[in-house]
């Protein structure tokens, strides 16, 4: 990651902006209702508060974990530049998928949009509310795929190794977000 940028001093203000700009992977999925409109309005949303530089092609996976009869899930990724610390980012993502009617009944069940930070250029953390990069990141094809889209020579922060896509069955299609 670069290093925080801190913005100029406001004309006249004598104050610095001391903002931090993070660029992100987040990862989206669906497995309820309008998959696909539903994440792009996720997009639309996100776009509003940070940069989306990229979108990734769309993935279709089986549901890991949780109930084994539910409907098969649509991912992506978009690759953002956000000003603002991580765990921000993290509760607009959250706000988001309340707004697109995301209802939390289960662990791993269906849902109709789920938002995670994936990863995150350099950063290696973890809070009560948010871990980067994402716990079962290097694990999940349909996560790997669509971020490693955007963001090729991705490495992990903490071991600076380079990501790959474990095979387990993700398809892309030809839909983008």
């Amino acid at each position: 990651m670069n290093p925080p940028e801190a913005g100029a001093a406001a004309a006249g203000a004598g104050s610095l902006d001391c903002s931090v700009t993070v660029r992100a992977v987040v990862g989206f999925g669906a497995n309820l209702g309008p998959r696909l409109a539903t994440m792009q309005a996720a997009v639309k949303e996100l776009g509003a508060v940070a940069r989306i530089e990229r979108t990734s092609h769309v993935y279709a996976s089986r549901a890991v974990g949780g109930p084994s009869d539910q409907p098969d899930f649509l991912n992506a990724a978009a690759l953002v530049l956000y000003e603002g610390e991580p765990a921000k980012l993290m509760a607009v993502l959250v706000e988001i998928e309340t707004r697109l009617g995301r209802v939390r009944k289960e662990r791993w069940g269906p849902r109709t949009i789920d938002l995670d930070v994936l990863w995150i250029d350099g950063v290696a953390m973890s809070s009560a509310t948010l871990v980067v990069p994402h716990p079962s990141l290097r694990e999940r094809d349909f996560a790997l795929a669509p971020m490693l889209e955007l963001v090729p020579d991705a490495r992990d922060p903490r071991t600076g190794e380079p990501y790959t896509v474990p095979d387990g069955g993700a398809r892309r299609t030809d839909a983008v977000l």
